[in-house]
Parts: structure tokens; sequence; C-alpha cells
């Protein structure tokens, strides 16, 4: 295995009092396929893609670790604060 990057992905943009909210993820190479790991390069089960001839590997990385998020079976957002419209 090649050496474990780290990959920072916004889920919500600083507003006003709220600082936003980041998720971090590692990947790294192997066999020629990007594959989702933890910080000490240990693969993800299943996470892995193969890199096209001009795939870009920390593009790969970014959508496989949003299709995570995505497809995730925990809650979404719960945590997240709520926003009203002025005036409500």
């Amino acid at each position: 295995m090649s050496d474990v990057h780290r990959l920072t992905l916004q889920i919500r943009a600083p507003r006003g009092q709220d600082g936003g909210k980041i998720e971090i993820g590692y990947w790294c190479i192997a066999d020629q396929h990007v594959v989702l790991c933890n910080e000490h390069g240990r693969p993800i089960e299943g996470e892995k893609r193969l890199i096209g001839p001009n795939g870009d590997p920390k593009l790969i990385a970014v959508a496989m670790m949003k299709a995570r998020r995505r497809n995730s079976a925990g809650p979404s957002g719960f945590n997240d604060r709520i926003i009203y419209p002025k005036g409500f």
C-alpha cells in the first residue's frame, strides 16, 4: 500500500454563528485502485475503485466518500442546527 492521504469533506458550510461541519476521511492507492481506509491505512471493507487511464485518484476518493456518506444507514442531519427564516 502507498501513503495514506487525508481528505476533508465539507458537509455544511459556515453560516452566521454556525461554524459548519466537515468529515475527515482517508484513502490510499493499492494495485491501481483507490481504497478508502482509516488513518492507519487499514482498508474499509469493500471500499475500492479502479483508477482509469485519465483518472484523478483524489477526485475518485472524494466521490467515494460522498457516496459512502449518502448511502450510510445512520441518521443524517439529526444534530444539525435548524436555521429558521427571519420573522419566524
